[in-house]
């Protein structure tokens, strides 16, 4: 009898130890199964940091083409502007984007006061993620 609770206290000890010598898997986050939700959270995203003053996020969240060429403190002082009057911005609507194979669009309405305003918001698939892509070749120039 002794034989078989020591044998059992050795498979309990193996087991408990075996328990607590594997480390739990770090869960991986899951990308939005859809593109056009993985859109509109980008945009989203993007507009958050511009209305609240955090250049160096919507930087990063420009394709490569948007960023070469521009200056970021230009763009900081920009958004240093965007973000006096960006608690006062409502966004109304994200569209549901066009999405054309690694490039889409979605149509932005927002309301500043009583002025409402729509804006289009070009976007390229580029190293795993949805980046907005404004290149100086596609701004208007006066």
């Amino acid at each position: 009898m002794r034989r078989i609770a020591s044998a059992w206290l050795l498979v309990v000890a193996g087991l408990f130890l075996l328990a607590c010598s594997r480390s739990n898997p770090t869960p991986t986050p899951t990308p939005l199964a859809d593109p056009a939700d993985e859109i509109r959270a980008v945009v989203t995203r993007y507009l958050d940091a511009i209305y609240h003053g955090r250049a160096g996020e919507a930087w990063l969240m420009h394709s490569r083409a948007t960023n070469d060429g521009e200056s970021f403190d230009e763009f900081m002082a920009v958004v240093q502007a965007a973000a006096e009057i960006g608690s006062h911005i409502e966004i109304l609507e994200i569209d549901q984007p066009e999405i054309r194979g690694n490039e889409a669009s979605v149509i932005v309405v927002q309301r500043l006061g009583p002025r409402v305003s729509t804006y289009m918001f070009h976007l390229v698939y580029e190293d795993g993620v949805w980046k907005i892509h404004n290149p100086r070749d596609l701004v208007p120039q006066p």
